[in-house]
């Protein structure tokens, strides 16, 4: 049996390589596509033999909704006062939580304790913390951004301390016998290495932000989405508040698809460009 590599053999597996790739993404876009179509023809159904349009609009209905929600003057100041708390707590979060992700990879003791600290705060309810924030800090933006800061950072430090933990030992070991600080291996191997890691809490923290954003602003706040879905609700308006939902999903896509997996994709080539570079030394 002949087992040589040709040019030949060589261009044809390549082909082949290719065309299971491209294959692969169009089954993948197939696949959403028929997803979304049956979710929505799902929603039809229920509609139509379940609950009624009064109780659950059909999704043309909401979409016309979302659509003059889109065009009136204030649906910018209305989602960019959610967006910027969103943002502040997310950045809060993943702040607190780089820091004490490496004291949890390299310190017993503190892991100890931040573990049963992570256990206790995430056991409280997410309700009780926005109804606690209404009474601590009343009707401001002050309350859902610290309340989403705080929701975010217990799971944002795991997964932090998690990439911290699987850098390689042998890296940190050759920069100690080179002479490197610990500020320098901070930040020339620990951040470097775990850089996924760190795009993946901040991605987790958006995601919890946006959640206990809109919930706390249900509460304490006069503004903001989860302000326009406690409107809707309280004046029995179900085509608003699936409106304002649709488009919060909608913005939390564009954010997913748009922001985190570039940086993904950038961190994720940098990534091999940093350890092809330290092959080559």
């Amino acid at each position: 049996m002949d087992t040589s590599v040709t040019p030949d053999a060589v261009a044809e597996l390549s082909a082949r390589e290719v065309r299971r790739s491209v294959l692969s993404r169009w089954g993948f876009r197939i696949g959403v596509v028929v997803g979304w179509l049956s979710f929505i023809g799902a929603w039809y159904l229920v509609t139509e033999f379940v609950l009624g349009a009064q109780q659950l609009p059909p999704p043309h209905v909401v979409a016309q909704e979302a659509w003059e929600v889109l065009s009136d003057e204030g649906f910018g100041a209305t989602v960019w006062a959610s967006l910027l708390r969103v943002l502040v707590g997310c950045t809060l979060a993943l702040i607190v939580s780089v820091l004490f992700g490496m004291v949890i990879a390299y310190s017993n003791w503190w892991r100890n304790l931040l573990r049963a600290l992570t256990r206790f705060f995430v056991s409280i309810p997410s309700v009780a913390l926005a109804i606690l924030a209404l009474i601590v800090f009343g009707v401001s933006g002050l309350g859902p951004t610290l309340t989403a800061t705080l929701v975010a950072t217990p799971y944002v430090m795991s997964s932090v301390a998690q990439g911290l933990t699987g850098v390689d030992r042998r890296l940190i070991v050759m920069s100690e016998s080179f002479g490197r600080t610990r500020a320098q291996i901070i930040t020339g191997v620990l951040l470097p290495s775990s850089v996924l890691s760190v795009i993946g809490g901040a991605r987790q923290a958006f995601a919890l932000a946006w959640r206990i954003v809109l919930l706390t602003e249900v509460f304490a706040a006069s503004d903001g989405v989860g302000f326009q879905i406690k409107r809707s609700f309280e004046s029995y308006d179900v085509r608003g508040l699936l409106a304002w939902t649709v488009l919060f999903i909608g913005i939390m896509l564009l954010f997913e698809n748009f922001v985190f997996r570039q940086l993904e994709r950038r961190a994720f080539g940098g990534a091999h460009a940093v350890g092809g570079t330290g092959r080559q030394q």
